[in-house]
C-alpha cells in the first residue's frame, strides 16, 4: 500500500481540481481529503456516506461547582484564560451567585487548572473534535472529515483520516491518493509524513512562488519526492518562468502547466471532475498524469505503484 499526497503552499492553487481529475483518471485507488478545516473534495466528487462518527481528538476540563471553593486557582494558572465565570441562578433557599466556569473553546486540555485545584473540583473529559466519514463514489472508496467550529487539533483529525483510508487501501488492496491542505503547518505535516510521493500545486503569482519554496522545503526536510505543477500558467507567463527556474535550483520537476480554462469553474459549480470534459485544462491533466513517474500510473495486479 503506497500514498501519494497533493498539497499546494498557499489555498486557492486549484489542488482541489487537480487531486479530483487525478482520482477519475486512476480509478484504482482510495482517495482520502485530508483538508479538514476547509475540506471541498466532497464537492467535486459525488459521494454517499457509508459510515460517520465523531472524532474525540481532545480533553477538556470542568468544574464540579459543589466541589469549588471559589480559591480561583484555576483562573490564577490557566495561561490561556479559559477560565471565567457565569451567573447561576439559585434554587430554592439557595441565592443566585456567579460560579467558575471553563469555556471549551478556549481550554487546550494542558490540565494545569487539574493539578492546581486543591479540592479536585477539576478533571478532564473527552470531547468532539470532528466527525469522520468513509464514502462510497464511482472512483473507489473516499476518506473524509470535518473538524468542528473552532475545534482544536486538526492534525490529528488529519491523522485519523489517513488511518481510515489506510485500513480501507490495505483491506482493499489498493493505494491511497491524498488531497491535503494548503500551507505548511501541522496539518500538511500530518499529510505528507510517510508518503511516497507529493504533488505540489501552485499558481504563477509571487504570493504563489513564495508559498511554494516553503512547501518545497518541507516536502524536502521529510526527503519525501516531489513535483511542481504550475495551474494557470498563461496568465502571468513571467512569473510561471520564474517558477521554473526557482524549482530547477531547488532540484524539482516541474512536470506540467495547466492552462486558464473557464471550463473549470463551470465543471466545479456542476460538482463534476474537469476530465469529465473535452477541454484544455483536462487534456493538460491528462498529459500531467502520463508524465508522473511510471511507479504512479501504471497498475500491477489493480494497484497503483508509487515511489
Amino acid at each position: 500500500m503506497k500514498q501519494m499526497a497533493i498539497i499546494s503552499g498557499k489555498g486557492g492553487t486549484g489542488k482541489t481540481t487537480v487531486a479530483a481529475a487525478f482520482a477519475e483518471l486512476v480509478e484504482t485507488t482510495i482517495v482520502a481529503d485530508c483538508d479538514v478545516e476547509a475540506p471541498n473534495l466532497h464537492l467535486v466528487i459525488a459521494h454517499q456516506v457509508k459510515v460517520e462518527r465523531e472524532f474525540v481528538g481532545n480533553q477538556t476540563a470542568r468544574i464540579d461547582t459543589a466541589l469549588c471553593s471559589q480559591c480561583k486557582r484555576c483562573e490564577e494558572v490557566c495561561r490561556f484564560e479559559a477560565v471565567t465565570e457565569r451567573f447561576q441562578k439559585g434554587e430554592g433557599i439557595h441565592q443566585d451567585k456567579f460560579v467558575p466556569y471553563i469555556d471549551s473553546k478556549r481550554c487546550e486540555g494542558c490540565a494545569a487548572c487539574v493539578y492546581a485545584c486543591p479540592t479536585q473540583a477539576i478533571q478532564l473529559y473527552p470531547e468532539g473534535t470532528g466527525k469522520v466519514f468513509l464514502s462510497e463514489t464511482q472512483v473507489g472508496d473516499f476518506a473524509h472529515a470535518e473538524l468542528y467550529l473552532a475545534a482544536d487539533g486538526s492534525g490529528k483529525l488529519v491523522a485519523e483520516v489517513r488511518r481510515l483510508a489506510r485500513d480501507e487501501a490495505r483491506r482493499q488492496n489498493k493505494d491511497v491518493l491524498i488531497d491535503g491542505s494548503p500551507g505548511i503547518g501541522c496539518v500538511v505535516i500530518s499529510t505528507i509524513t510517510g508518503c511516497q510521493q507529493v504533488l505540489v500545486v501552485t499558481e504563477p503569482s509571487q504570493s504563489g512562488k513564495h508559498d511554494l519554496e516553503r512547501v518545497i522545503k518541507v516536502t524536502g526536510h521529510f526527503k519525501i519526492p516531489t513535483q511542481v505543477i504550475i495551474n494557470k500558467w498563461d496568465i502571468n507567463p513571467e512569473v510561471s518562468q520564474e517558477i521554473e527556474d526557482a524549482c530547477t535550483k531547488l532540484g524539482v520537476a516541474v512536470i506540467g502547466k495547466i492552462p486558464f480554462d473557464p471550463m473549470v469553474p463551470q465543471a466545479i459549480a456542476l460538482g463534476h471532475p474537469i476530465t469529465r470534459y473535452e477541454c484544455p485544462a483536462a487534456q493538460a491533466l491528462r498529459e500531467i498524469w502520463t508524465k508522473i513517474p511510471i511507479e504512479l500510473t501504471e497498475p500491477s495486479g489493480g494497484q497503483l505503484q508509487f515511489l
